[in-house]
Protein backbone atom coordinates (compact mmCIF):
# COMPACT_ATOMS: atom_id res chain seq x y z
CA UNK A 1 0.00 0.00 0.00
CA UNK A 2 2.64 1.84 0.93
CA UNK A 3 6.53 2.29 0.22
CA UNK A 4 8.78 0.71 2.86
CA UNK A 5 10.23 3.72 5.72
CA UNK A 6 13.12 1.67 6.32
CA UNK A 7 15.20 -0.34 4.79
CA UNK A 8 15.09 -4.35 7.06
CA UNK A 9 15.70 -7.22 7.51
CA UNK A 10 13.88 -9.85 8.50
CA UNK A 11 13.50 -9.94 12.25
CA UNK A 12 15.76 -11.67 14.49
CA UNK A 13 15.18 -14.87 16.29
CA UNK A 14 14.41 -13.70 19.85
CA UNK A 15 16.03 -15.44 22.70
CA UNK A 16 13.59 -15.77 25.65
CA UNK A 17 15.72 -13.44 27.71
CA UNK A 18 15.17 -10.99 25.13
CA UNK A 19 11.76 -11.43 24.59
CA UNK A 20 11.66 -10.53 28.46
CA UNK A 21 13.82 -7.58 27.65
CA UNK A 22 11.51 -6.01 25.10
CA UNK A 23 8.00 -6.71 26.63
CA UNK A 24 9.81 -5.18 30.20
CA UNK A 25 10.08 -1.79 28.80
CA UNK A 26 8.32 1.21 27.29
CA UNK A 27 10.21 2.34 24.50
CA UNK A 28 11.22 5.07 26.36
CA UNK A 29 12.49 6.09 30.00
CA UNK A 30 12.16 2.80 31.87
CA UNK A 31 14.25 1.51 29.31
CA UNK A 32 16.97 4.32 28.98
CA UNK A 33 20.06 3.26 30.21
CA UNK A 34 22.96 5.80 30.40
CA UNK A 35 26.85 5.60 30.21
CA UNK A 36 29.59 8.05 31.06
CA UNK A 37 32.72 7.32 28.73
CA UNK A 38 35.52 10.10 29.80
CA UNK A 39 37.95 9.13 26.99
CA UNK A 40 41.57 10.79 25.78
CA UNK A 41 41.32 13.21 23.11
CA UNK A 42 44.89 14.02 22.51
CA UNK A 43 45.58 11.17 20.08
CA UNK A 44 42.23 12.11 18.20
CA UNK A 45 43.29 15.58 17.90
CA UNK A 46 46.75 14.83 16.58
CA UNK A 47 45.46 12.65 13.99
CA UNK A 48 42.73 15.50 12.82
CA UNK A 49 45.60 18.28 12.99
CA UNK A 50 47.21 15.88 10.42
CA UNK A 51 44.08 14.72 8.00
CA UNK A 52 43.01 18.68 8.03
CA UNK A 53 46.68 19.18 6.87
CA UNK A 54 45.46 17.05 3.77
CA UNK A 55 41.94 17.71 3.44
CA UNK A 56 39.73 20.18 1.66
CA UNK A 57 36.51 19.99 4.27
CA UNK A 58 37.29 20.74 7.84
CA UNK A 59 36.82 17.61 9.58
CA UNK A 60 36.30 18.11 13.74
CA UNK A 61 36.00 15.73 16.37
CA UNK A 62 32.25 15.20 15.49
CA UNK A 63 33.02 14.05 12.50
CA UNK A 64 35.30 11.42 13.40
CA UNK A 65 32.44 10.73 16.39
CA UNK A 66 30.67 9.92 13.60
CA UNK A 67 32.97 7.87 12.10
CA UNK A 68 33.98 5.89 14.35
CA UNK A 69 30.19 5.09 15.80
CA UNK A 70 29.21 3.76 11.89
CA UNK A 71 32.16 1.24 12.49
CA UNK A 72 30.96 0.19 15.76
CA UNK A 73 27.51 -0.22 14.51
CA UNK A 74 28.99 -1.96 11.55
CA UNK A 75 31.08 -4.29 13.70
CA UNK A 76 28.32 -5.59 15.80
CA UNK A 77 25.33 -5.15 13.73
CA UNK A 78 22.54 -6.60 16.64
CA UNK A 79 23.28 -2.96 18.12
CA UNK A 80 22.22 -1.37 14.55
CA UNK A 81 17.77 -2.39 14.92
CA UNK A 82 14.51 -1.19 15.81
CA UNK A 83 11.66 -2.71 17.48
CA UNK A 84 8.21 -3.23 15.83
CA UNK A 85 5.36 -4.69 17.79
CA UNK A 86 8.05 -6.55 19.94
CA UNK A 87 10.27 -8.23 17.49
CA UNK A 88 13.78 -6.39 16.73
CA UNK A 89 14.36 -5.89 13.26
CA UNK A 90 17.75 -5.05 12.43
CA UNK A 91 18.97 -2.19 9.78
CA UNK A 92 19.72 -2.92 6.25
CA UNK A 93 21.93 0.25 6.65
CA UNK A 94 24.23 2.23 8.91
CA UNK A 95 22.58 5.90 8.98
CA UNK A 96 23.57 8.58 11.64
CA UNK A 97 21.62 11.51 12.64
CA UNK A 98 24.01 14.81 13.62
CA UNK A 99 21.80 17.63 15.04
CA UNK A 100 22.65 20.79 14.01
CA UNK A 101 22.00 24.42 15.80
CA UNK A 102 20.76 26.93 13.89
CA UNK A 103 21.87 30.51 14.74
CA UNK A 104 18.04 31.31 16.43
CA UNK A 105 19.72 28.46 18.25
CA UNK A 106 16.65 25.81 16.98
CA UNK A 107 17.45 22.62 16.50
CA UNK A 108 17.70 20.55 13.04
CA UNK A 109 19.46 17.53 11.55
CA UNK A 110 21.41 16.15 8.81
CA UNK A 111 21.41 12.60 8.45
CA UNK A 112 24.74 10.73 6.95
CA UNK A 113 23.36 7.46 4.98
CA UNK A 114 25.55 4.73 4.98
CA UNK A 115 28.62 6.28 7.36
CA UNK A 116 30.35 3.03 7.56
CA UNK A 117 31.42 2.95 4.11
CA UNK A 118 32.43 7.04 3.60
CA UNK A 119 35.84 8.44 4.66
CA UNK A 120 36.05 11.36 7.02
CA UNK A 121 36.69 13.44 4.20
CA UNK A 122 32.88 12.56 2.34
CA UNK A 123 31.37 12.84 5.53
CA UNK A 124 33.06 16.30 6.73
CA UNK A 125 32.31 17.15 2.98
CA UNK A 126 28.61 15.95 3.09
CA UNK A 127 27.60 17.53 6.95
CA UNK A 128 29.24 20.50 6.50
CA UNK A 129 27.25 21.53 3.51
CA UNK A 130 24.27 20.38 5.43
CA UNK A 131 24.73 22.35 8.58
CA UNK A 132 25.30 25.46 5.96
CA UNK A 133 21.99 24.95 4.27
CA UNK A 134 20.56 23.96 7.86
CA UNK A 135 21.62 27.24 9.30
CA UNK A 136 20.96 29.43 5.90
CA UNK A 137 17.98 28.26 5.87
CA UNK A 138 17.27 26.70 2.93
CA UNK A 139 16.98 23.12 3.67
CA UNK A 140 13.55 22.51 2.47
CA UNK A 141 12.52 19.44 4.31
CA UNK A 142 13.18 20.41 7.68
CA UNK A 143 11.73 23.88 6.73
CA UNK A 144 8.72 22.13 5.61
CA UNK A 145 8.40 20.17 8.31
CA UNK A 146 8.56 22.87 11.00
CA UNK A 147 6.15 25.24 9.11
CA UNK A 148 3.18 22.37 9.46
CA UNK A 149 3.84 22.54 13.44
CA UNK A 150 3.35 26.04 13.41
CA UNK A 151 -0.35 25.29 13.07
CA UNK A 152 -0.65 22.15 15.18
CA UNK A 153 -1.54 23.20 19.33
CA UNK A 154 0.74 22.31 21.72
CA UNK A 155 -1.82 20.16 23.44
CA UNK A 156 -1.45 17.64 20.60
CA UNK A 157 1.87 17.51 19.66
CA UNK A 158 2.92 14.51 21.25
CA UNK A 159 -0.68 12.90 19.65
CA UNK A 160 1.33 13.41 16.53
CA UNK A 161 4.63 12.39 17.04
CA UNK A 162 3.59 9.68 18.36
CA UNK A 163 1.09 8.61 15.19
CA UNK A 164 4.00 9.75 12.38
CA UNK A 165 6.49 7.32 15.04
CA UNK A 166 3.77 4.57 14.82
CA UNK A 167 2.81 5.11 10.87
CA UNK A 168 6.70 5.01 9.47
CA UNK A 169 8.72 3.27 12.13
CA UNK A 170 6.31 0.20 13.75
CA UNK A 171 3.79 0.19 10.50
CA UNK A 172 7.10 0.85 8.24
CA UNK A 173 5.11 3.00 6.05
CA UNK A 174 6.73 5.87 4.36
CA UNK A 175 3.53 8.14 3.22
CA UNK A 176 5.20 11.14 1.98
CA UNK A 177 1.56 13.56 2.14
CA UNK A 178 3.11 13.83 5.76
CA UNK A 179 5.82 15.73 4.78
CA UNK A 180 8.16 13.99 6.96
CA UNK A 181 11.63 12.95 5.17
CA UNK A 182 11.93 8.88 4.45
CA UNK A 183 13.80 7.40 7.69
CA UNK A 184 14.52 10.83 9.07
CA UNK A 185 16.62 9.67 12.33
CA UNK A 186 18.93 7.07 10.99
CA UNK A 187 20.34 4.24 13.16
CA UNK A 188 21.21 6.58 15.99
CA UNK A 189 22.05 10.33 17.00
CA UNK A 190 25.22 12.94 17.55
CA UNK A 191 24.85 15.91 19.52
CA UNK A 192 27.75 17.94 19.79
CA UNK A 193 26.79 19.39 23.42
CA UNK A 194 30.79 20.74 23.84
CA UNK A 195 29.35 23.17 20.79
CA UNK A 196 27.65 24.98 23.49
CA UNK A 197 29.96 25.25 25.82
CA UNK A 198 28.79 22.02 28.02
CA UNK A 199 31.31 18.94 29.02
CA UNK A 200 28.89 16.51 29.55
CA UNK A 201 25.29 15.87 29.82
CA UNK A 202 22.40 13.04 28.86
CA UNK A 203 19.65 13.54 26.01
CA UNK A 204 17.09 11.18 26.00
CA UNK A 205 15.69 9.07 23.10
CA UNK A 206 12.84 10.49 21.32
CA UNK A 207 10.42 7.83 21.35
CA UNK A 208 8.67 8.94 17.81
CA UNK A 209 12.11 8.34 16.40
CA UNK A 210 12.72 4.74 17.23
CA UNK A 211 16.60 5.38 17.46
CA UNK A 212 18.20 2.49 20.14
CA UNK A 213 21.49 5.06 21.09
CA UNK A 214 22.19 8.41 21.52
CA UNK A 215 25.62 10.03 22.02
CA UNK A 216 26.25 13.92 23.84
CA UNK A 217 29.45 14.88 22.44
CA UNK A 218 31.28 16.89 24.93
CA UNK A 219 33.58 19.78 25.11
CA UNK A 220 37.43 18.98 24.89
CA UNK A 221 38.90 19.88 28.36
CA UNK A 222 42.09 19.70 30.60
CA UNK A 223 41.35 17.23 33.00
CA UNK A 224 44.27 15.76 35.98
CA UNK A 225 44.82 12.17 34.92
CA UNK A 226 47.08 9.65 36.52
CA UNK A 227 50.34 8.69 33.78
CA UNK A 228 52.95 6.19 35.15
CA UNK A 229 52.09 6.34 38.67
CA UNK A 230 51.89 10.27 38.61
CA UNK A 231 49.58 13.42 37.58
CA UNK A 232 49.38 15.07 34.37
CA UNK A 233 46.97 17.61 32.66
CA UNK A 234 45.75 15.45 29.87
CA UNK A 235 43.02 16.46 27.08
CA UNK A 236 39.89 14.56 27.45
CA UNK A 237 36.26 14.53 25.91
CA UNK A 238 33.10 12.86 27.27
CA UNK A 239 30.67 10.05 25.36
CA UNK A 240 27.52 10.71 27.43
CA UNK A 241 25.72 7.41 25.99
CA UNK A 242 21.80 6.72 26.15
CA UNK A 243 20.37 3.32 24.59
CA UNK A 244 18.14 1.39 24.83
CA UNK A 245 18.38 -1.61 27.05
CA UNK A 246 15.13 -4.13 25.20
CA UNK A 247 17.73 -3.72 22.14
CA UNK A 248 21.26 -3.10 24.03
CA UNK A 249 22.23 -4.58 27.22
CA UNK A 250 25.07 -5.10 29.35
CA UNK A 251 26.98 -7.59 27.01
CA UNK A 252 26.55 -5.22 23.61
CA UNK A 253 27.12 -2.31 25.65
CA UNK A 254 30.78 -3.47 26.61
CA UNK A 255 31.33 -4.49 23.29
CA UNK A 256 29.97 -0.94 22.02
CA UNK A 257 32.17 1.06 24.86
CA UNK A 258 35.56 -0.80 24.23
CA UNK A 259 35.15 -0.55 20.36
CA UNK A 260 34.59 3.17 20.67
CA UNK A 261 37.24 4.37 22.76
CA UNK A 262 39.98 1.85 20.87
CA UNK A 263 38.59 3.48 17.51
CA UNK A 264 38.41 7.35 18.99
CA UNK A 265 41.90 6.72 20.30
CA UNK A 266 43.31 4.62 17.25
CA UNK A 267 41.74 6.46 14.21
CA UNK A 268 44.35 4.82 12.25
CA UNK A 269 42.71 1.71 12.67
CA UNK A 270 39.49 3.08 11.28
CA UNK A 271 38.59 1.54 7.40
Amino acid sequence: MFPKNVQLLPAVRMTPWRKISVGSWKPVGDSQVYHLMDLDAEPALAWLEQANAQSADKITITHLAGKVVGQVLRDIPNLNSIVRFGKIYPRQNVDIFFHVVQHDKDLSGHVVRSIDAKSLGEIARELNTGARTIKSGKDESFKKIKNNWKMIPSFLAMTMLNTIGFIFYSCNWFVKGLGVPRDAFGSMMITNIGSLGLENAFVPLPPYSKVPFVIALGKVVDRVCVVDGKPAVKKRVSFCCTFDHRIIDGAHGAQMAERIERYFTNPSELR
